[in-house]
């Protein structure tokens, strides 16, 4: 489980190797990951924020957007990409035990952040998918004596037919208690809605 700065893999998903494709540049239009060989084509796609100030790098199975990346009080991420599954998505019930159970006991030793609030449910857009919200404290406060938080929304998402791939897409708020934004899920809502899985 990757725990550092706030960031979460979840500990059912290992990297996917593979021939890759992926679209370039930080418009905003869709942004698509995934992977195509001779028998196949798997992948994701979204339509990243309409905002100014977003940067992209990474190609292939995955891609990363970052917003206002230098601060340490205010900064955004959005991460898309390709897994191996660990655990299987059928029942989704049991997947999402599998997420939870993982994020608790990883965060439970971590020395850097405590889970302050944590959900993770059936994503009625799509079967395939668990939606979590994740939000974590982290056990020191700021220079300035603030509290400091890192926010997650993400989709969690499996194949039923090609049972060990999984797709990952999540966006999050790194930051101090005045830069708390009232906004952030319908925000992230807008990017995690827009997901469309190409292949099954």
């Amino acid at each position: 489980m990757k725990l550092a700065a706030g960031l979460v893999a979840l500990a059912i998903h290992s990297t996917l190797p593979s021939p890759a494709f992926a679209n370039e540049g930080t418009g905003t239009g869709q942004i698509h990951v995934g992977i195509s060989d001779a028998s196949r084509t798997l992948g994701l796609a979204f339509t990243p924020p309409d905002e100014e100030g977003w940067t992209r790098n990474g190609s292939g199975t995955s891609t990363a957007l970052s917003w206002n990346a230098e601060s340490a009080s205010d900064n955004r991420k959005i991460e898309a990409y390709m897994t191996t599954l660990d655990a299987p998505i059928s029942p989704l019930s049991g997947y999402i035990r599998t997420i939870k159970r993982n994020l608790e006991q990883g965060y439970a030793s971590s020395p850097g952040f405590k889970i302050s609030a944590l959900q993770v449910s059936e994503y009625p857009a799509d079967p395939r998918c668990a939606k979590i919200h994740l939000l974590l404290e982290a056990r020191q406060p700021a220079a300035d004596g603030q509290r400091q938080w890192s926010e997650q929304y993400a989709l969690s998402c499996g194949s039923l037919q090609s049972k060990d791939v999984g797709y990952e897409l999540r966006y999050y708020h790194r930051y101090t208690d005045d830069n708390r934004d009232l906004g952030l899920e319908a925000k992230a809502n807008a990017v995690l809605d827009s997901l469309s899985i190409e292949g099954r």
